[in-house]
């Protein structure tokens, strides 16, 4: 019995799970040892078989000649099943002869082994487990037992393995993320025989696709063009890089003009064939920004700025574009050193609003302000919003920055209410971006409560690709802000999905005409078709309906006539700051008295 116990007292020293119970074991052990040592020989074989770790012990052969519960349900086998048998029968064939002599000296030498080591279930299935071995000796210094206690480890492994793809990977796409391929990057220093070409490649307006079929579609079509780019780029790496733009490495041999344009235009080649979008097969262009790593003293953030550099320079051309990068990109002129200013620009005073009127088509009188950004550069000057507001969305500043614009347009507002001269309603655009904040109801009846506006004065105006998303999160922020009385209008209707057929179910109050039908009226015929349909249509479904990009009185008198509530154009105004328009207000108002 005292071999019994000396063995058992081993195998207690092994397990790991003497950290929580060595305290109670011991105290048990000390108060027993003297007593009863059967009582206490007992206490531990039931800690034996019920430890949450599996446990072999073998003979000093290696035979086995006790396992516990946890080992027969992690394995597989039955204690019947291993008893004489050696502990080989659990191999799993990862592991080399050397890796097991070095396992057996390290046992013989210092009488202690532990590690990760594969073995097999009796199902076949290869597990991975963490296993601390220790020989156990007698008074003599010699081996009588071993005793091997073990965690299978394969599931926790495998969160390891998942959490570690997700943060190194784009959850959409599957490529690797910007931080993960800088770092791969960075493992192949450019040298004599191989430099790197990185590029940028943008999908050209992209944010049509989002708000014209929605969200799904647009992811769609990013997954595709990932596959596309993963199998025409074999020998580079590729990334997902930001919305709508990826990352290509790829080696040179020589580091020349024709090289690297032959590899963009093969890329070109590969994505710019169709893609099946909602069964029709549409066709995109791409704007490439492209820099060459041949210097291993110039950081890869570095080469990165110069592909963005590049980027902006060839989009700024127009669509499909390609700009190697030069150093004159980063001269004071270049567009996109401002643009990476914009989250200074608020501080700075550099952004304002104005105001553009929306007249009521037949008596000329403002019905409502449009709200429209601007910022004026102290160097640059006037920078396009269409240049900046995309920058904004893709860089994650347009929460904050529709945020200011809102509070702001109230401000003023309310300014104007005090002074008498505010007309009916106030209208603030709203990016789809900003949209998707979780808490954006919230934030906008928070900014009509700080200054005292009603939530009827105030419309806000959204892209068609919002209203098309009838995602559950969507369809209730739409129904909290009519609930609370906020009108709601589909802006450049026209240019994305162009059906009235999903409105019938959404709070929508008004339409806005795109420009693009009002510029040939009232001579297009086509356009005359398309404008009058749309009123009879709104008309039906109690909408009013804006005429955007009104420049000429033969325009405003046809859609007068034709039965359009509001207009909006060059023709009634053009967008001025605050202190104009409160100079336009005023003289309303006095023409009115």
């Amino acid at each position: 019995m005292g071999n019994n116990i000396q063995l058992l007292s081993a195998l207690l020293i092994s397990l790991p799970l003497v950290l929580a119970f060595g305290f109670l074991l011991g105290h048990w052990f000390r108060v027993y040892r003297e007593r009863d040592k059967k009582t206490t020989l007992t206490l531990l074989s039931a800690v034996f078989d019920h430890t949450h770790d599996g446990v072999t012990i073998t003979d000093k052969t290696g035979n086995i000649i006790a396992v516990n519960r946890t080992f027969t349900q992690v394995t597989g086998y039955s204690e019947a099943e291993v008893i004489g048998e050696n502990p080989r029968l659990l191999s799993s064939g990862c592991h080399d002869a050397e890796f097991y002599k070095n396992y057996w000296q390290a046992l013989i030498d210092t009488g202690i082994w532990q590690g990760e080591i594969w073995n097999r279930r009796k199902d076949g299935e290869v597990y991975l487990e963490w296993l601390t071995c220790k020989a156990v000796k007698n008074n003599n210094n010699e081996i009588t037992h071993f005793v091997a206690v073990f965690s299978d480890i394969t599931e926790h492994r495998r969160q390891e393995a998942r959490l570690e793809h997700a943060t190194e990977h784009d959850r959409l796409t599957g490529l690797p993320n910007t931080a993960s391929i800088l770092r791969e990057l960075t493992k192949s220093l450019p040298n004599l025989q191989r430099q790197w070409c990185v590029l940028l490649l943008d999908i050209d307006n992209f944010r049509l696709v989002n708000s014209s079929y929605g969200f799904a579609v647009g992811d769609q079509l990013l997954n595709n063009i990932a596959k596309r780019l993963q199998g025409c780029c074999t020998k580079g790496l590729i990334a997902r890089h930001s919305a709508d733009v990826f990352i290509i490495a790829a080696p040179l041999a020589s580091n020349s003009d024709d090289e690297r344009l032959a590899l963009i235009n093969s890329l070109r080649s590969c994505i710019v064939k169709p893609f099946s979008i909602l069964g029709r097969l549409m066709e995109f262009s791409f704007s490439v920004g492209a820099t060459t790593w041949d210097n291993a003293n110039l950081a890869i953030n570095t080469v990165l700025q110069e592909a963005e550099l590049a980027l902006h320079a060839s989009k700024s051309r127009g669509a499909g574009q390609t700009r190697f990068y030069s150093e004159d990109l980063r001269a004071d002129k270049n567009p996109l050193a401002y643009l990476q200013g914009l989250r200074e620009a608020l501080g700075n005073n550099e952004l304002a609003l104005f105001y553009q009127p929306l007249v009521t088509a037949a008596t000329g009188k403002i019905h409502a302000l449009e709200v429209l950004l601007r910022w004026t550069h102290p160097v640059m000057g006037n920078i396009p919003p269409d240049h900046f507001i995309p920058l904004a969305e893709r860089h994650g500043l347009m929460e904050s920055l529709g945020h200011w614009i809102l509070q702001q347009a109230l401000q003023q507002y309310a300014s104007w209410q005090k002074s008498g001269i505010a007309p009916p309603h106030i209208a603030v655009n709203v990016s789809p971006v900003e949209f998707q904040s979780e808490n954006f109801v919230a934030n906008v009846m928070a900014a009509l409560k700080k200054h005292q506006v009603k939530p009827s004065s105030l419309e806000l105006e959204l892209t068609e690709g919002v209203f098309v998303q009838q995602d559950p999160s969507t369809l209730e922020k739409l129904e909290a802000l009519s609930k609370h009385g906020i009108n709601l209008a589909i802006d450049d209707f026209g240019t994305g999905y162009s059906s009235l057929a999903y409105l019938k179910h959404l709070p929508v109050n008004q339409l806005k005409l795109d420009r693009a039908f009002i510029q040939g009226l009232p001579e297009n015929e086509a356009d005359r078709a398309i404008v009058e349909s749309t009123l009879a249509l709104c008309r039906g479904l109690k909408m009013s309906v804006v005429a955007e990009g009104v420049e000429n009185k033969e325009q405003a008198d046809y859609l007068n006539r034709k039965g359009c509530d509001y207009i909006q154009g060059f023709f009634y105004g053009r967008p001025v700051d605050k202190d104009q328009t409160s100079q336009l207000l005023i003289k309303q108002k006095n023409a009115i008295t």
